[in-house]
């Protein structure tokens, strides 16, 4: 399982999320990240991951999420995904948040990354990008990694 990546993410933010290794992240302080965004972002993941687990998927509004990700996770995308990251994982219970992530270059999103709780002994990274607007620029399911 440890290569294994369930992206959940539209293509034209691939580049984003691809360019991961090229781009140096830091570790936030916890004195940088905003409370309310982060109940925003923690709440929405949980919306998500849970219409998934019970059968459905989770409709973005242009509120919440950038365009690209609205048309990007469709009901097709999410229900396909959330079948492979079951049959991996087990089903989703919970997120717990583990700490945010910036690029060191000055772009301006973030990396919510929160320790998913799948079936017992699954190690899973539930991952939520978050563009400069505050609205969801990304969003993946991968194998827990110390060393992201």
């Amino acid at each position: 399982m440890k290569y294994l990546h369930f992206l959940l993410i539209p293509l034209s933010l691939l580049a984003i999320v691809s360019c991961e290794s090229q781009v140096r992240f830091d570790k936030a302080n916890d004195t940088d990240i905003d409370p309310a965004k982060l109940s925003k972002v923690t709440e929405l993941s949980k919306r998500i991951l849970s219409a998934q687990r019970n059968g459905g998927y989770y409709p973005l509004t242009a509120e919440e999420a950038t365009p690209d990700m609205i048309k990007g996770l469709t009901e097709e995308v999410q229900k396909s995904a959330y079948q492979k990251v079951s049959s991996a994982f087990g089903d989703y219970q919970d997120i717990e948040f583990d700490h945010m992530m910036k690029p060191t270059d000055g772009q301006l999103f973030e990396l919510y990354r929160y320790r998913g709780q799948f079936a017992p002994g699954a190690e899973v990274e539930v991952r939520a990008v978050i563009d400069a607007k505050g609205k969801l620029a990304g969003f993946f399911i991968k194998p827990w990694n110390d060393n992201p």
